[in-house]
């Protein structure tokens, strides 16, 4: 008899819940090589594998593993703690230049998780780029002061921000990414947290009031609180990336699930729900805490309604979860919709239908 192999996003999200604190034994592994490659490149594509090393080593199951899989496993995560290590004298050098002109950047995504000490080992994080922080009326001295240190733009077709003229927060809500020879990570100098049109959710004048300072490694700056560390992550993770690119980050959700539970008390939910359901973004609040349920076993968090609509949807999550077809067909509709609104609302862009790969693009995401 074959047996029909599991879904990769079932499996990874058990060995997710793993690290989590959750059950997780030997039954939940993979079983065989083919599960092992679907699951281990979903965790790639996601960037979480080092978080599968932690669960299993947790669990007591790192003699039990194929010995290339673990010797994978291993490879990765002493690759991403030295990453780390270079990430974190790097931020220390960039937190320094910004201190010479009077900054104190507010750390942001894997910069605060770093620096917080939020994860129990400097290498379990997989980070991409630093994202700081700085005022608005700082931005031009600070990509001066970047730029003298070294620090060049990313793509020699973006077209860089007139910084001589006044800034428009219309526009963007960064600086386009700059990067240094000598460094591992590409910057990227925030004025706002979120994009524009998302700003009245949290706004830079709102993570600035209430972030913690932090005198680091020589260097001064500051910290989001945690109620705002959360929000970010659900704006970004889920209101933003699920409306423009109709794809859901596991890294992302699996911190918020990991935040949340830190964090615990120190998270004003009662002020999250207010500020969601204040802008008409209460519903992707509960559906973000429905996915992470049905994904992680996160509880919804106190005071936090979820009303049978939000529970029906985490019944659609769940299916997805356990059938990959499933989850395929919901995303490629997610993504067919953001690529027809995308189409009307700029038309020059039909001639990429035309072109296999846009097809092959569309459908890799959808793998995702």
């Amino acid at each position: 008899m074959t047996i029909r192999p599991r879904s990769a996003r079932w499996l990874l999200c058990k060995a997710l819940s793993g690290a989590l604190g959750q059950e997780f034994g030997p039954m939940d592994l993979p079983a065989n090589g083919c599960e092992w490659q679907r699951v281990l490149k979903l965790s790639c594509s996601h960037l979480i594998t080092p978080l599968l090393r932690r669960t299993f080593q947790e669990h007591g199951l790192v003699t039990g593993l194929p010995a290339d899989i673990l010797e994978f496993l291993d490879a990765v995560y002493t690759l991403n703690l030295e990453s780390n290590l270079q990430y974190e004298d790097q931020l220390a050098h960039l937190i320094q230049l910004l201190n010479d002109i009077r900054v104190r950047p507010v750390l942001l995504k894997g910069a605060a998780t770093l620096v917080s000490s939020l994860y129990p080992a400097p290498g379990d994080r997989m980070i991409g780029d630093i994202d700081v922080l700085i005022p608005r009326s700082n931005l031009a001295q600070a990509v001066e002061r970047l730029y003298r240190a070294g620090y060049q733009q990313v793509a020699a077709e973006e077209e860089l921000l007139d910084l001589s003229e006044d800034y428009d927060p219309k526009k963007i809500h960064h600086y386009p990414r700059i990067y240094n020879l000598d460094w591992p990570a590409p910057v990227e100098l925030h004025v706002q947290p979120v994009p524009p049109w998302a700003v009245r959710l949290l706004s830079s004048e709102d993570v600035v009031r209430d972030a913690t300072p932090l005198h680091w490694r020589g260097g001064d700056c500051l910290l989001p609180s945690p109620t705002h560390f959360v929000m970010h992550n659900v704006i970004h993770a889920f209101v933003v990336d699920l409306r423009d690119r109709g794809t859901i980050s596991l890294r992302q959700l699996f911190e918020f699930v990991y935040a949340s539970r830190a964090y615990d008390e120190l998270i004003d939910w009662a002020i999250i729900e207010q500020e969601f359901e204040r802008f008409g973004y209460r519903g992707a609040l509960r559906d973000y805490v429905v996915l992470a349920n049905a994904y992680l076993g996160l509880q919804a968090p106190p005071g936090l309604l979820v009303n049978w609509w939000a529970r029906v949807r985490g019944w659609f999550y769940r299916v997805q979860l356990k059938h990959e077809f499933a989850h395929f067909l919901f995303a490629l509709g997610r993504l067919l919709r953001i690529g027809v609104r995308t189409l009307i609302k700029t038309p020059g862009s039909w001639k990429k239908v035309y072109s296999l790969d846009y097809y092959i693009r569309l459908y890799d995401r959808a793998k995702r």
